[in-house]
C-alpha cells in the first residue's frame, strides 16, 4: 500500500516539474528575445549617431554641427575634483608659469582658461584677468584701474550687476573653458572706500 502512494506521489509531481522546466524554458527564451532585439536597438543608435557626426563634420567642420557649449568639451566629462584655492594659491596661475594652466575667477568660481591664452596669457591686454577675481571689472569695463581688479561689487549698478552674471555665464558654458573649483575670497570691509566710477572703460575679451 505504501509502495503504491509513493508510486501515485511520483507520478503526480512529474506534471509539476515539467511545467516548471517549460516555464522556464520560456522565460529563458524571452530574455534571450529581448536582449537580442535591444543589441539590434544600440546598434542602430550608434550608427545613426556616427553617420550624423561625419556628415556634420563634411558640412560644418564640427562634430555638433556648429554648436559650441560646455555639453561639447569632451574635457567636462573628465572626472575631476571640484578645488578650494585661496587667492595666494589662484595668483600663480596667471599665465606667468608655462607650465601651469591660466585661471581666473568670477563671483568666486575659478575655470581654466588655458585654451584662451591669445586672451589671458603672459603679455597681453587681459592677462589682468588671469590669477585672480575680478569680477568688478567685469561689470564695469574698467581695465586701467587697479582698484577695479577686484571681487568688491558694492556700488554696482543693476546693469553693472548683469553685466557680471552674463560673463558668469559665458565661463560656465563655455565650450574651451573648464570650471576648476572656487576660491576663497577674503571679505570685504565696508569701511573702505568704494572704488570710484571708471572713465574711458575698455571693451573685455570675447
Amino acid at each position: 500500500m505504501t509502495e503504491l502512494k509513493q508510486r501515485k506521489s511520483a507520478l503526480t509531481a512529474r506534471p509539476s516539474t515539467f511545467a516548471q522546466q517549460k516555464h522556464r524554458t520560456v522565460a529563458h527564451a524571452s530574455r534571450e528575445h529581448r536582449l537580442v532585439w535591444w543589441k539590434i536597438v544600440i546598434r542602430i543608435a550608434a550608427t545613426l549617431i556616427g553617420l550624423n557626426i561625419c556628415l556634420s563634420y563634411l558640412i560644418t567642420e564640427t562634430a555638433f554641427w556648429g554648436h559650441k557649449s560646455k555639453w561639447t568639451n569632451w574635457r567636462n566629462y573628465i572626472p575631476r575634483s571640484q578645488r578650494v584655492f585661496t587667492q595666494q594659491e589662484l595668483a600663480k596661475y596667471d599665465g606667468s608659469n608655462a607650465e601651469l594652466p591660466i585661471l581666473l575667477a568670477i563671483e568666486g568660481d575659478v575655470y581654466d582658461v588655458t585654451l584662451g591664452r591669445g586672451f589671458y596669457g603672459l603679455g597681453t591686454t587681459y592677462n589682468l584677468f588671469a590669477g585672480r577675481d575680478a569680477s568688478r571689472a567685469f561689470g564695469t569695463n574698467c581695465l586701467s584701474r587697479k582698484d577695479h581688479l577686484t571681487h568688491d561689487t558694492r556700488g554696482l549698478t543693476e546693469d553693472e550687476l548683469a553685466g557680471i552674471k552674463s560673463w558668469h555665464s559665458l565661463f560656465e558654458n563655455h565650450q574651451r573653458y573648464v570650471k576648476m573649483g572656487t576660491v576663497e575670497l577674503k571679505p570685504i570691509d565696508p569701511d573702505t572706500p568704494i572704488p570710484p566710477p571708471c572713465d574711458g572703460a575698455h571693451p573685455k575679451p570675447i
